[in-house]
């Protein structure tokens, strides 16, 4: 890496790295040592082994280097560089198919078989440790792409160094634009297809940060030994690459830019909101995300101060993927059809799922059909129960409710359960929960038949069961006779405020108790954002 060098200051080291000859700073002297070269002395000086030429002068602005293969880009820390001309493919190179890639209106097009086009022109000779990036990217159709970075040239179906951001439309692959590949997901694809999107990348050290429309989708810290299905997916120095994955990608690339950052580089990340999580937990998503196992939090409540911002911001630095949701019904913040239409309309450019908690029995009739297909989910719960007479009743607060009757309270209770499971929610939120008066009653009511009636409503109605962090429910016998019926989980807060703790080991604790890997998580197809 080059950068101006006082030389009343400095002195020069010159050393190959790469095939290229850097320039890095190094403390004052004040003598050279024997047979040192200096600029005062020395102009031009030929280093015989490689047939290099490092050219000097007062001030070391730059450094320009030529080999028998090209030249290095002379280049300044902190300024930004163009990696493509606009015209041509001089400075990139394709593996595989040698025809899927073109130069369109100044853009980088894929339209082809599958092929990844990498960077190998003179900056730093193509070799990035520290560095920001940004460029533009255009998906049409059902296209699966992206950016490959610390990555090296390699004619395998995917490069096998490197970490990958995810750029990507197509139903058939998950994980959407922002995400990186194999270590953290984002579920939502909230870029238009067919429009212009902004991409920015920056590694630090052993941060990763991606913003996409400068909304920030990752901010990533690899911790020390991270658990990895593909070896090279850590960070390390190399090149860029772009994917076309498939025949049906076709990607268009422009305005692609680097700033070179010294080795040294640090950065904070984000911390506007939530702090780094700790490196267990860290480990423990990284373990998840080597895996493909879609940890979302479905479970946010904007309240408290809790914004969709906020939550933007805690899905990329913990890894947990956010869902935002407000509470419908009578006295509710979504109590009328403008409430629920404004929420939405206020949710959807985010790249986070939308839904609602439903409190009132009839919400299904109550709401407007077309505003409730707008949602990305229900999630509903047996918290609030209907009385003999119609009023609804809050069972945690236990003066609202009698309990004189037990058994009759306690059948109208189940009944009320496996009226919530079979309406038309999405997910069941502390599923085989008791009020505080009847908990010490928890075996008792609820033995094998109403656990197996619950489930298989569940299971039928295409229901899944949220593993809530903080709650003791649904315990370990309820979670391994809903997976062995085929049930579906989710994990989820339930948050007060936007400080409560983000920490969601306690639910991550419970998933590997019970070995629930991707197919036994809710991955919800959101939809489609205008």
């Amino acid at each position: 890496m080059r950068k101006p060098i006082s030389l009343s200051a400095m002195m020069i080291a010159v050393f190959l790295f790469a095939g290229c000859v850097r320039v890095s700073e190094l403390p004052t002297k004040t003598e050279p040592d024997p047979g040192e070269v200096t600029p005062e002395t020395v102009e031009t000086t030929e280093i015989a082994e490689t047939s290099q030429i490092v050219e000097t002068t007062q001030v070391v602005e730059t450094t320009e280097i030529t080999d028998a293969l090209g030249a290095c880009e002379p280049v300044t820390i902190g300024e930004w560089y163009p990696l493509f001309d606009d015209e041509s493919f001089y400075e990139w190179k394709p593996s595989e198919s040698q025809t899927t890639w073109s130069v369109v209106d100044g853009a980088l097009v894929s339209n082809g078989p599958r092929s990844h086009l990498f960077y190998n022109g003179p900056i730093v000779l193509h070799d990035f440790k520290n560095f920001e990036l940004k460029l533009q990217f255009k998906l049409e159709g059902q296209s699966n792409s992206g950016l490959f970075f610390h990555t090296k040239f390699s004619d395998a179906a995917s490069p096998p160094q490197g970490y990958e951001v995810q750029i990507n439309s197509s139903p058939k692959e998950t994980r959407k634009t922002g995400s990186l590949f194999g270590v953290r997901g984002i579920y939502v694809d909230f870029v238009p297809d067919g429009q212009w999107a902004d991409l920015w990348l920056k590694v630090t050290g052993n941060r990763i940060q991606v913003k996409i429309n400068d909304v920030l989708l990752a901010d990533y810290v690899q911790p020390d030994n991270p658990p990895r299905t593909r070896s090279g997916r850590v960070l390390s120095s190399g090149t860029f690459a772009l994917q076309a994955h498939d025949p049906e990608t076709k990607a268009a690339y422009r305005n692609i830019q680097v700033k070179i950052l010294a080795d040294d580089a640090t950065d904070d990340g984000d911390t506007s909101y939530i702090p780094d999580p700790d490196p267990e937990f860290a480990k423990q998503i990284d373990e998840f995300g080597s895996r493909n196992v879609p940890l979302i939090d479905y479970h946010i409540h904007l309240r408290g101060g809790m914004t969709v911002e906020k939550a933007v911001i805690a899905q990329a630095k913990t890894g947990v993927q956010s869902g935002v949701l407000e509470n419908s019904g009578a006295g509710w913040p979504l109590s009328d059809n403008e409430k629920i239409r404004a929420f939405i309309e206020a949710a959807e450019p985010f790249p986070v799922f939308i839904g609602m908690q439903v409190n009132d029995r009839d919400w299904f009739t109550a709401i407007d059909p077309e505003l409730i297909a707008l949602f990305d989910y229900i999630l509903g719960d047996t918290m609030i129960m209907v009385d003999e007479n119609g009023k609804a009743q809050k069972l945690w607060a236990e003066d609202e409710y009698s309990t004189d009757d037990l058994d009759a309270w306690l059948e109208r209770y189940f009944q009320h359960c496996m009226t919530v499971a079979n309406e038309p929610i999405t997910i069941m939120a502390n599923p085989t929960w008791l009020p505080p008066r009847v908990a010490d009653h928890y075996d008792a009511f609820w033995n094998d038949d109403r656990m197996t009636q619950l489930i298989d409503a569940a299971v039928k109605n295409n229901v899944a069961f949220e593993i809530q962090v903080g709650s003791p429910f649904p315990n370990d016998k309820f979670i391994e006779l809903a997976k062995s019926k085929g049930a579906k989980f989710t994990i989820g807060r339930n948050n007060t405020t936007a400080d409560d703790k983000h920490d969601m080991l306690p639910s991550f604790e419970k998933m590997r108790k019970h070995e629930l890997g991707a197919d036994n998580m809710l991955l919800i197809t959101p939809k489609l954002r205008d």
